[in-house]
């Protein structure tokens, strides 16, 4: 296709999805999710169903470090750091749970969703890293600035990289477009509107959702063009505006 609309960290926050996706028009855009689909909101669940049957229509969606860590403590349910504020698995958990299921403690939790669960969890596990298009490269986290070519990227780097990444202008020559870090952290205003590096070959898609006043960004890229389009939900409002990507600097 000759455009893409692009959504990245949704965590659990279902609604917004919902609203995001009334602006998508799958006839003409291919449709890409940058990962962390779970964790802190209370409908990850409804997330992951919804983004994995979008994936049996065409869609593309890569793994987030959330995925990550949520596989992780199904392989180890004695890992109580998933369930602590700073990752937010408690309300991934509660999602998946059903009333039938006699599960306490977090081995009996962990042996009930990978027994019912199993399809979703096989999808989970197979989302790949990385996607390129055009001239962009579609990534959770971002690359390793030093490697001319993005694909060869550490594994854990593209899932979790940041400041690296972020302060220093990568060899490779597409612009990357990321998650994983929220735009409020990267933006001098403090607002989860769209981050452009100074370079203009980076772009963070992650509004901050999980945070105050946060939003979830979806953005759409047409080929042979420099204009973006960019659709934000908040709790409140819903916006859209088209911004022209600067000229890279390098």
């Amino acid at each position: 296709m000759e455009k893409v609309f692009v959504i990245a960290d949704i965590h659990g926050h279902y609604n917004r999805l919902e609203k995001l996706l009334t602006f998508w028009r799958p006839e003409e855009e291919q449709l890409i999710f940058l990962g962390d689909y779970i964790d802190r909101g209370k409908e990850s669940l409804a997330v992951l169903k919804k983004v994995k049957a979008l994936t049996e229509q065409g869609a593309i969606a890569l793994t987030g470090n959330h995925e990550c860590l949520f596989l992780k403590w199904l392989a180890e349910p004695e890992w109580a750091h998933y369930l602590g504020n700073n990752i937010g698995g408690t309300a991934t958990l509660a999602s998946l749970q059903q009333p039938e299921w006699n599960a306490n403690t977090p081995e009996e939790i962990a042996s009930c969703i990978i027994k019912y669960y199993a399809e979703l969890l096989e999808w989970m596990d197979a989302l790949p890293l990385f996607h390129q298009w055009d001239k962009y490269f579609f990534v959770h986290g971002g690359i390793d600035p030093e490697k001319e070519d993005a694909a060869q990227t550490e594994p854990r780097d593209f899932i979790w990289i940041r400041e690296k990444f972020h302060h220093t202008p990568h060899l490779a020559k597409e612009t990357v477009v990321f998650g994983h870090t929220p735009t409020p952290y990267l933006n001098n205003s403090g607002t989860g509107e769209l981050w452009i590096s100074p370079c203009g070959k980076k772009i963070g898609l992650d509004g901050g959702v999980i945070l105050k006043d946060g939003q979830l960004n979806g953005i759409v890229l047409t080929k042979g063009t420099d204009e973006v389009i960019i659709h934000s939900i908040s709790e409140n409002s819903v916006v859209t505006e088209t911004k022209t990507l600067p000229a890279t600097s390098y």
